[in-house]
């Protein structure tokens, strides 16, 4: 069983591929380190930073958003990319049933998710 399955090292600022190898390597798991005080918002058991936080306009996956708080214990504050591009998004309104994106290679599913993320209808791609 790896270390980080035996061991809560919330706060430990070593990525979980680190401490697991650590622990392969010498058979022993090592002691969690606390890194500097957490930053952000302290993540709600169960719950994930982004049902959590509005990360709308954040260049991070969701996934990312969410290793971080399950990693660290703590939500990362939002960071706001670049301007964002395409269309602002509608409320209540698919991206696909709100421009025509025929020709476009990605599926539906792909660019209405990417809406619902960012608020934003990404440019149709050909």
């Amino acid at each position: 069983m790896s270390c980080t399955n035996q061991i809560d090292y919330a706060g430990d600022p070593r990525s979980n591929a680190e401490i697991n190898s650590i622990g392969e390597q010498t058979g022993h798991c090592p002691a969690p380190e606390k890194g500097s005080k957490p930053v952000g918002t302290p993540k709600k058991p169960g719950v994930s930073c982004t049902n959590q936080i509005d990360y709308a306009g954040d260049p991070r996956s969701n996934a990312e958003i969410n290793s971080i708080g399950e990693q660290t214990g703590h939500c990362p504050a939002p960071e706001k990319g670049s301007k964002p591009v395409g269309t602002p998004k509608k409320p209540g309104v698919s991206c696909t049933n709100q421009i025509d994106y025929a020709g476009d290679p990605r599926s539906n599913a792909e660019i209405n998710s990417i809406g619902e993320q960012t608020g934003y209808c990404p440019p149709v791609q050909h």
